[in-house]
């Protein structure tokens, strides 16, 4: 297939379609000079790659974290079977060089918010299109796009469902402008086998691994190629040794199976992850991984210690605790001891019910451990049956369709269009009036809506969400941005507030923190008790390594700024708003 691609992929042809389109000659010299940053490289990103190649673009920046597993191989066209463990931006590098050889693709396999990528980064690219499947990646995204004046282009899907935001924050509305709810209707699958964020993302895993374990494993399964760990399989593995019997008995078995899953799904598996993340300089953090005797000392006396009847009335209560780590590991090893005696006597696939005590309490206890591993909050078994009941599938179809919008959206602003005068495009699934059509997939164009003028804002910080509590606000990122440029290696945080916060913006600072909840500046600091204090306001911005991060800061009438700090030697303190306009 690459051969037959390779052979259409002309250069010289390539750029007459954007030029009949637009009826312009201009439009290619803008297609051939512009440096585009993709930031994703999975089900959308991979459409959306292809397609700007084939438009004629050839500067082209991929960075993406995340690494190929089985279940990217039926809606991410760029992998193959073989790829499976390798880095997805460097893939869909060497796959796309070899259809396109005139393409120029530079690759980063890093987080997205390491200091890899300062603000002057992001201001080389004439757009940055994000195809990220995370929340927290995209509002940060959002805000540093906002804050280098770069035109943005947000993407996403799920299910049929999809859309395209352009945005130039302080001209259109941006990505923070309406906050999103905490939980939608629908979840996606998206990559959860190496880097979960989410306890979603933790109940799917453990949903795929009941399905690996006991149901009927299908290609799109995350886990689908460790099909020796079906209980079908290890059954027949302990039954029978060079063709002679085994002699064991039940318990035996069980045991041996469990530890054998427990062993490989949540020790090898979580160790090898953890080698993944040592390979990146942004992910340095040390996985919770339980050790082989604590897997033995879970082994023992789970049967009397449990029983399906306390797991019901457990599982009905909405107010029931979370369970620790060492519980849910006990509960993982009952559940799994209980299923493995109902498949002996159904000799069948096993489904998974969310209203089934025993394979929600599995699912809530695999997703306990998971989410423990990975320093997420877990949910309780009342959540989890919630959570377990809207889980859909990604669509390849609807990748390709928002992939395809996306980057025509970006030829309509390269051509000369302005960001507010092009479209959001939603595509949705709507009943057709009569019944004999079934439902049907459209794309809907929305006007583009100027900056949000006021919402409640929601702030992650304790000390600054009671301090703004009950405050209405302009959209920080479209309203309240400060660029602070200085010798980050001489400038004293003590100069930044007094002599930047105080007397160049005329504010009165309340409280400075980083977005991880380090304050560097609180003005109700205790006198007596500064000690700490006082270093951190003779400590350089260089020492405190807070440069190239956004900043929360809050002033003492309780208005809420973001400020981004860029070390520039030539410039002692400067601190200019990114948008003036709309001020009171």
């Amino acid at each position: 297939m690459d051969d037959e691609c390779h052979s259409h992929a002309d250069p010289s042809n390539i750029y007459k379609g954007a030029e009949h389109c637009f009826s312009s000659c201009q439009i290619v010299e803008k297609i051939r000079h512009s440096k585009i940053l993709l930031i994703g490289v999975g089900g959308v990103g991979c459409e959306v790659l292809k397609n700007l190649v084939f438009s004629g673009f050839v500067n082209i920046h991929l960075v993406d974290l995340d690494t190929i597993s089985v279940s990217n191989l039926n809606r991410q066209f760029l992998f193959r079977s073989e790829d499976v463990g390798k880095w997805k931006a460097v893939v869909a590098k060497d796959r796309i060089t070899k259809l396109c050889p005139w393409s120029q693709i530079t690759v980063s396999v890093e987080n997205i918010r390491s200091k890899e990528f300062p603000l002057e980064f992001f201001k080389q690219f004439a757009a940055v299109i994000c195809a990220l499947d995370n929340h927290k990646a995209r509002l940060y995204v959002n805000e540093v796009c906002a804050f280098a004046q770069v035109p943005l282009f947000e993407t996403g899907s799920t299910g049929y469902q999809g859309q395209v935001t352009p945005i130039l924050a302080g001209s259109t509305e941006c990505y923070n402008c309406e906050p999103k709810p905490q939980q939608t209707e629908h979840i996606a699958v998206c990559t959860i086998r190496h880097r979960p964020e989410s306890v979603e993302h933790c109940i799917v895993w453990a949903m795929y691994l009941f399905d690996v374990l006991f149901g009927n494993l299908e290609d799109s399964n995350p886990l689908s190629d460790e099909k020796e760990y079906k209980v079908s399989h290890l059954a027949r593995e302990w039954t029978f040794e060079d063709g002679a019997r085994k002699t064991s008995t039940e318990q035996e078995w069980e045991n041996m199976t469990c530890e054998r899953v427990v062993n490989k799904f949540f020790i090898e598996d979580l160790q090898f992850v953890e080698s993944l993340k040592k390979d990146t300089l942004s992910s340095l953090s040390i996985l919770n991984i339980p050790t082989q005797e604590q897997l033995r000392r879970y082994l023992l006396n789970v049967d009397t210690k449990y029983s399906v009847e306390d797991l019901k009335l457990e599982e009905q209560n909405p107010h029931q605790l979370v369970w620790t780590c060492d519980k849910a590991y006990e509960v993982l090893i009952f559940c799994l001891k209980q299923l493995l005696r109902r498949w002996k006597e159904s000799k069948s696939a096993l489904t998974f019910d969310e209203n089934d005590t025993i394979s929600l309490a599995f699912v809530t206890a695999a997703s306990t451990v998971r989410a423990s591993a990975f320093d997420i909050v877990a949910k309780n078994s009342f959540d989890v049956r919630g959570i377990a009941g809207r889980i859909i599938p990604a669509l390849s179809i609807t990748n390709a369709v928002i992939g395809d919008i996306v980057v025509f959206q970006l030829l309509r602003f390269l051509s000369g269009t302005c960001m507010k005068d092009l479209c959001n495009a939603r595509l949705s699934q709507v009943s057709r009036p009569r019944p004999r059509y079934l439902d049907e997939v459209i794309i809907t164009p929305e006007f583009i809506r100027p900056p949000v003028a006021e919402y409640v804002c929601r702030l992650s910080l304790v000390c600054l969400s009671e301090r703004l509590f009950g405050k209405i606000l302009r959209c920080i990122i479209c309203h309240q941005l400060l660029l602070v440029t200085c010798d980050a290696r001489n400038v004293t945080v003590r100069q930044f507030i007094e002599d930047g916060l105080k007397k160049q913006m005329n504010m009165e600072p309340f409280s400075v923190a980083t977005d991880v909840g380090y304050i560097i500046y609180d003005s109700e600091q205790d006198c007596e008790v500064p000690v700490e204090a006082q270093r951190i306001d003779k400590s350089t911005i260089a020492q405190l390594q807070v440069e190239e991060q956004p900043l929360s800061i809050l002033d003492e009438s309780g208005v809420y700024y973001r400020g981004w700090i860029r070390h520039q030697c030539d410039v002692s303190l400067s601190i200019e708003r990114i948008f003036s306009f709309g001020d009171d």
